[in-house]
């Protein structure tokens, strides 16, 4: 969905509960784990975030409190919910434009060694597919933040500016690589 203005919280609050029982925005139901074929771009990035418990206790807490978007990249509301269920709409502007992306959190990805979550896009964003956040501890105790996501453009300006939206991707995922690297390292005394 797009906007010449910046939207106003209330207005987005409004629109959230419009889109409570929208259907998500592809047929795709094998989750995360396994992509669809044909027609979608598969990403796996990770960071390295450091070693130990305490790395791993940081991440969490900053993926929690959605630390992991970049500053030009709004969830909405402020501190979502991630509960299987929850709706957030990240707002972006882009080239002058206000670009508002509803997700619906399609599950927690928790275990003594992994957290995060996974959302799906919803009918108003500017793609389709989903996406995982999460925070991964090896066996050596390495900690990494992952990113994981299957999309395709949905919109039209998607579909026609394809290469300036896959750039934009890369862009979030290189900024939220770079805000968790700092944030996480800050937490835990190693700047």
């Amino acid at each position: 969905m797009l906007d010449l203005h910046r939207p106003d919280p209330a207005w987005l609050r409004e629109r959230l509960a419009e889109w409570a029982t929208a259907p998500l925005s592809y047929t795709h139901r094998s989750g995360i784990d396994h992509p669809p074929q044909g027609g979608f771009i598969v990403d796996h990035h990770r960071a390295y975030l450091g070693r130990g418990q305490a790395v791993f206790s940081a991440t969490k807490a900053a993926l929690d409190e959605w630390v992991h978007f970049p500053d030009w990249a709004v969830i909405h509301p402020h501190l979502a919910s991630q509960t299987p269920g929850s709706l957030v709409a990240m707002v972006v502007r882009i080239m002058g434009l206000w670009w508002i992306n509803p997700c619906r959190i399609l599950q927690r990805h928790d275990s003594e060694t992994t957290h995060g979550f996974v959302y799906g896009t919803l009918p108003e964003h500017a793609e389709c597919g989903e996406e995982l956040f999460g925070a991964e501890m090896d066996a050596q105790g390495d900690v990494w933040y992952v990113i994981r996501a299957f999309s395709r453009p949905r919109h039209w300006m998607a579909w026609v500016g394809f290469p300036l939206a896959r750039w934009w991707q890369c862009r979030f995922v290189r900024d939220s690589q770079a805000k968790m690297q700092h944030t996480v390292r800050a937490a835990v005394g190693l700047q």
